[in-house]
């Protein structure tokens, strides 16, 4: 609940500060590249919640962690930093978002207790909000214009004429 709660407040903030510097799209992936950069650097200043998301028998569990941790906050920093990658990096990033989700299952599922965090009904209700956050990159990451539509799909277009 709180990489939801910074994404929220950290998307608010960007547009009362930003409302001149582009849309709700724009907004949001800026809300989403902080949030991904607190949830990342939270790998590195309190693992053991990550780790306990993760079965014993998987290798090198405190590693992995911090593997994922430097992945989130890179591509928070690719959020804001690769315009002409940016919908690249939005389905990387969703990729990335239902990778994990089998940790947030097992959660649920095997009724792990994880430090710091409630447990029962709190790791169900987490279960669809990682939709959201898929959502969410593949907006916040679309095309923000008709043109930059046209051409996102104008050569597949071409390549489906030719091919017929």
């Amino acid at each position: 609940m709180l990489f939801l709660a910074v994404l929220i407040v950290s998307t608010a903030a960007t547009a009362l500060v930003g409302r001149r510097n582009g849309g709700w799209r724009d907004h949001s992936r800026r809300g989403l590249a902080v949030a991904m950069v607190v949830a990342g650097v939270g790998h590195f200043a309190n693992s053991e919640p990550f780790v306990q998301h993760l079965p014993d028998w998987v290798p090198a569990r405190e590693t992995l962690v911090y593997i994922t941790g430097a992945i989130e906050i890179a591509f928070g920093a690719a959020l804001l930093l690769s315009k002409a990658h940016r919908t690249t990096v939005g389905w990387l990033l969703a990729a990335f978002l239902l990778a994990v989700f089998p940790a947030n299952v097992y959660v649920a599922v095997a009724d792990v207790e994880v430090s710091g965090q409630p447990g029962g009904v709190y790791a169900w209700i987490r279960l669809p909000l990682q939709l959201l956050f898929i959502g969410w990159a593949l907006y916040s990451t679309g095309p923000h214009n008709v043109r930059e539509v046209h051409r996102q799909t104008a050569p597949a277009e071409s390549v489906r004429q030719l091919a017929t």
